[in-house]
């Protein structure tokens, strides 16, 4: 019995894309992709590296770390400004876009209310 096997990421990205005008679903799929790895670094940043540095009394996770992160935080600035441009959102949304990747768990949540509401746009 043959199977058919699809790429569940680019299964994913198809259905991004079908649903969304042209240039949007790109634009949010970068987004995405951006909110979690900034999300997960500030999460390793503030929870794994800065109780290294005052309890073990090491700076080089946080030296390391924090670069990056503060380095793909410019990169996730950059992803969500194009979404908002693109779906004309308003300047509420945008800075509580931004601010997301600077509180530890909020860029989770706020990329899923972001992705709701990119999708529910006509």
């Amino acid at each position: 019995m043959a199977e058919e096997h699809t790429s569940v990421s680019g299964a994913a990205a198809g259905a991004v894309s079908a649903e969304l005008p042209k240039g949007v679903g790109g634009a949010l799929v970068r987004y995405r992709v951006m909110a979690y790895v900034t999300g997960t670094l500030l999460i390793l940043l503030v929870f794994v590296a800065m109780p290294v540095k005052y309890l073990g009394h090491d700076d080089t996770p946080v030296a390391i770390i924090g670069q990056v992160h503060g380095y793909l935080y410019m990169v996730y600035l950059v992803a969500a400004a194009d979404l908002a441009r693109r779906v004309r959102f308003s300047l509420t949304r945008m800075v509580a876009m931004f601010l997301a990747g600077v509180v530890p768990t909020l860029a989770f949540f706020c990329e899923r209310r972001v992705t709701g509401w990119v999708r529910e746009r006509p």
